[in-house]
């Protein structure tokens, strides 16, 4: 949204998605269905196979996006899943 100079607003407006939901995505509090992936790719102009490899890819629009920082937040994200499912599984363990 930065590269591209587009506030919430606009990518809600672009992707016929609610400022709420695109707001509760950027701060990490949600995470859209494929059909809401799908629009604020498009919205963004960015491929849907980006978010998830962190690979640069060129978007319908000919740019590539901020691909590193996007990788570095999936990447973080599955830290954090990884921690809990430890603490859940040393947990469940004591609990024998």
């Amino acid at each position: 949204m930065e590269e591209k100079g587009i506030k919430q607003a606009e990518l809600s407006k672009r992707a016929s998605i609610s400022q709420s939901a695109v707001s509760k995505y950027i701060n990490n509090l949600g995470e859209p269905k494929s059909r809401e992936l799908h629009a604020i790719s498009k919205a963004l102009g960015v491929s849907m196979d980006s978010w998830f490899t962190g690979v640069p890819s060129t978007g319908e629009d000919g740019e590539d996006g901020h691909w590193k920082t996007r990788a570095t937040t999936a990447e973080k994200r599955l830290r954090r899943l990884h921690a809990a499912f430890l603490k859940d599984l040393e947990e469940f363990e004591k609990k024998k």
